[in-house]
């Protein structure tokens, strides 16, 4: 103990100001990089009459590659040569570094007085990233067996130091000489330094390493650690012989319906290829050969029991067979419970069935101009009129096999007389003006539309239904018959109508009866069964009357009131005498001074209005008017 002390205390005194022992530091750098070495034997301010040196050791062989002396600078290593470079710090720049450089470095300072000297030491230590690594199958697929075959290789280039190679399996690493596992690496060194590395893989495989993936890893050292890269990864085909096989119905994935192409796929549980065929069952004719065979335009009578048989080319005497059931819907065309046209008359009830045979649960539903009017099998309507007639469509489908549906149309006819409609039960008009009225037959037959006045018609028909259009000029002679008629006919009857015709002494802008005044009187139009509201010609002259007796009882006021603050005004300053003798009273007029405002009533009983044309003389108390005394 004592002597290791003594030692300790001899060296710290030998090391000195100049003299020092350090151990060996470490730099790292990349292929391709710039390093700066530092030498710590050199001080800013030091006498420049010290002897430095830069020196390489490689293999324990010291070499010097830099010199400055008294004598001057001299370099002598060619190796390095414009790559290196020493600075007034005396710090070793080294740039493009490349793996031969990977060496250590002395720095090395002598005193000439003293003759004692300082050395430090640099390891370098330089890396390369190799290139990922590349993976290679041996074959495309491999036979299932116990004995070892080689799988694959991996290699990966250009790397300084040596890298190393994992392999894995479904993410699982292999291990060499585990599991049957052989691993063999050779590692070879390029002309540049960098080494290559190649990784083979041998193992043994079996059915359930069937669509396995491997793959392989490189590991390296960088100047920031350690790092991988992963390969891409390969899957595994191993064959081997099916057991046992199925059939299935590959498309559609639904339910068959009649007119569908149906795809039957027999497959084995092996990877070996097999000799397949396919047959209805009991039948010996073949349906096709092959991975898969088709059935096209399927109906029900395909429905049935279908098989395959699968042949192993290895094993010509392991027969193996699969069956499958194959059902086809159908929905047949729906049935009536009476035959299309059905002719019923205005009144009628009527009750129809639509049936449809199906290959499962059916929904029927009845639909009527784009309504529904049923969501069963039974139509069933009453009070029936012109209007019900048409056709009428059964909609029957299977909920359980999408798209499957069928339709048929039942026409049902009212057979009666026309019913009629016009545009207008009464209208106003001017003599010497064309006026425009149109008349609609709704029956069956077919109905005949004739007028009672001579004009210019027009007519279409839609369905059952016949609009006639009448133009015609006001004559006087048609005032004095004051009504125009229209009259439909078929085999069944007929029925008319009548449009009253009103003289009006305002004039009239439009020619249609759609904008014309209405009748007087409120009438129910037995066609269609809709009332057409009437306004009687004098109320037209009321309300204008109304507006204009307003405006004259509000101005009337005014005025009033305008009176009434002036006679106050002149009241105040004495312009009129005020005396309970001599004094007028002002809110007492004399009964010729009095001041009457007519107010005439809303009501129309109350009222006198003239009509042009019309003479009509009242005795003033029949005239309803009011008077407002403002004495009170």
């Amino acid at each position: 103990m004592n002597s290791l002390i003594l030692l300790s205390l001899c060296l710290l005194s030998w090391r000195g100001s100049w003299g020092q022992l350090d151990v060996a530091q470490q730099m790292k750098a990349q292929v391709g990089e710039t390093i700066n070495l530092n030498c710590n034997s050199y001080k800013d301010g030091e006498s420049n009459n010290k002897t430095l040196e830069w020196l390489s050791m490689q293999k324990k062989a010291e070499k010097v590659i830099y010199h400055r002396g008294p004598d001057g600078v001299s370099v002598k290593d060619p190796e390095l040569g414009q790559r290196m470079s020493v600075d007034e710090h005396f710090r070793l720049e080294i740039t493009n570094i490349r793996v031969q450089d990977e060496m250590k470095f002395i720095c090395k300072a002598e005193e000439p007085s003293t003759k004692e000297i300082w050395e430090n030491t640099v390891q370098l230590l330089v890396f390369k990233k190799p290139e990922p690594p590349e993976i290679v199958i041996t074959e495309d697929a491999f036979r299932s067996t116990d004995y070892i075959s080689e799988l694959g290789s991996c290699a990966s280039v250009n790397g300084y130091p040596v890298p190393n190679i994992t392999w894995y399996k479904n993410d699982m690493p292999l291990r060499d000489a585990q599991d049957k596992v052989e691993i063999s690496s050779s590692v070879t060194q390029e002309s540049s330094g960098l080494f290559t590395v190649k990784s083979t893989l041998s193992v043994p495989l079996r059915e359930d390493d069937d669509k396995a993936y491997i793959y392989c890893e490189v590991s390296y050292l960088s100047s920031s650690g350690h790092h991988m890269m992963e390969s891409e990864r390969k899957n595994i085909t191993v064959l081997y012989p099916s057991r046992n096989v199925r059939l299935f119905q590959s498309f559609p994935t639904g339910p068959v319906k009649e007119g569908d192409n149906v795809e039957l796929k027999c497959e084995g549980d092996g990877t070996n290829s097999l000799d397949i065929t396919y047959s209805r069952k009991d039948e010996d004719d073949s349906l096709g050969e092959g991975p898969s065979v088709i059935l096209e335009k399927v109906t029900r009578s395909s429905s049935g029991i279908y098989e395959c048989t699968g042949m192993d080319f290895e094993n010509s005497d392991h027969l193996m067979k699969a069956e499958i059931e194959l059902r086809v819907h159908f929905l047949d065309e729906p049935v009536f419970s009476q035959m299309s046209p059905i002719i019923v008359h205005p009144g009628d009830q009527l009750s129809v069935s639509c049936e449809a045979n199906s290959s499962a649960e059916a929904e029927t539903m009845w639909k009527h101009k784009g309504h529904i009017m049923s969501r069963n099998s039974f139509l069933t309507l009453s009070q029936m009129n012109h209007a019900t007639s048409g056709k009428y469509t059964c909609i029957v489908t299977l909920p359980s096999v999408p798209g499957l549906s069928v339709s048929k149309e039942l026409e049902i006819t009212v057979k009666g007389k026309p019913e009629l409609s016009v545009s207008s039960k009464s209208i106003y008009v001017q003599e010497n003006t064309i006026v425009t009225v149109t008349c609609k037959a709704l029956g069956h037959p077919k109905s005949t539309i004739t007028w009672s006045a001579n004009g210019t018609t027009s007519e279409k028909t839609e369905g059952p239904e016949k609009t006639s259009e009448l133009s015609f000029k006001v004559t006087s002679e048609l005032l004095g018959i004051g009504v125009i008629i229209c009259k439909a006919t078929n085999k069944m009857g007929s029925s008319e109508e009548e449009i009253q015709l009103f003289h009006s002494s305002t004039p009239v802008f439009s020619t249609t009866s759609s904008d014309l005044f209405t009748s007087p009187v409120s009438e129910n139009n037995t066609g269609s069964g809709n009332t057409i509201p009437s306004v009687p010609k004098t109320d037209v002259h009321r309300a204008g009357s109304r507006g204009v007796l307003i405006v004259v009882v509000i101005i009337c006021i005014l005025l009033l009131a305008i009176l009434g603050a002036v006679l106050y005004f002149l009241y105040k300053k004495g312009h009129i005498p005020c005396g309970r003798s001599g004094k007028q009273d002002i809110t007492k007029p004399s009964e010729k001074e009095q001041i009457v405002v007519e107010m005439k009533p809303d009501s129309p009983a109350e009222e006198s209005v003239l009509l042009p044309g019309e003479q009509e003389t009242k005795s003033p108390g029949d005239q309803g008017e009011k008077y407002m005394d403002l004495r009170n």
